[in-house]
């Protein structure tokens, strides 16, 4: 066997040009498919490609949310207020529900918006032991201004990336089928795999 040799003064490559996303996950399938012929990972790689979307869309958020000076947490209570129509305001079970966090994390979301003037905390009429959280002009303007960023973005990306309405309607009743799945149940105990080396 002969031994490669590297001339002098020239460096070996040793780092590899960064790939595109879309190559990534196309060499990642292959190899998947070479590894294990026998698995169909067509809706997994799909799914793994849907993850890296999502990804990029929070960090498009999160610039969006830095350039209105709130975190993208604070800027989904805001949303979310917003869109509850006026007066704008909304229970804080409400709001941790409608946004998928645990009341505690709502609770700080809501303290710091509260001491930014970006909300408010009024009793409710029918109960004054409870309370709502409502928005403020300057909560409603900067809400106002997020949504507004939000749909610029998402209308580059689209554009950019020649879906059209048709296939934006397609792939939106795929992600309500997936939604609908809850659980799923493994089709046999897995076992504890013996430690091997």
């Amino acid at each position: 066997m002969t031994k490669k040799t590297v001339s002098r003064g020239v460096e070996p490559i040793t780092k590899r040009a960064p790939k595109h996303d879309s190559s990534l996950y196309d060499d990642i399938e292959a190899a998947w498919l070479e590894q294990r012929p026998d698995l169909d990972l067509t809706a997994a790689l799909t799914l793994l490609r849907l993850e890296r979307v999502n990804q990029l869309h929070e960090k498009r958020l999160l610039g969006i949310s830095k350039a209105v000076g709130l975190q993208t947490g604070e800027l989904y209570v805001l949303l979310a207020l917003r869109r509850s129509g006026r007066p704008y305001e909304l229970r804080p079970t409400d709001l941790f529900r409608a946004l998928l966090v645990t009341s505690g994390a709502m609770s700080k979301r809501v303290a710091r918006l509260q001491e930014g003037g970006f909300i408010l905390r009024v009793s409710a009429n029918d109960d004054g032991r409870s309370e709502l959280v409502r928005l403020t002009s300057k909560g409603l303007a900067t809400a106002d201004r997020g949504i507004t960023e939000i749909a610029k973005v998402v209308e580059s990306v689209i554009d950019a990336s020649g879906l059209n309405k048709a296939e934006i309607g397609m792939l939106d009743r795929c992600l309500r089928k997936l939604l609908a799945v809850k659980t799923v149940k493994a089709t046999k105990k897995i076992g504890r795999l013996a430690a091997t080396g």
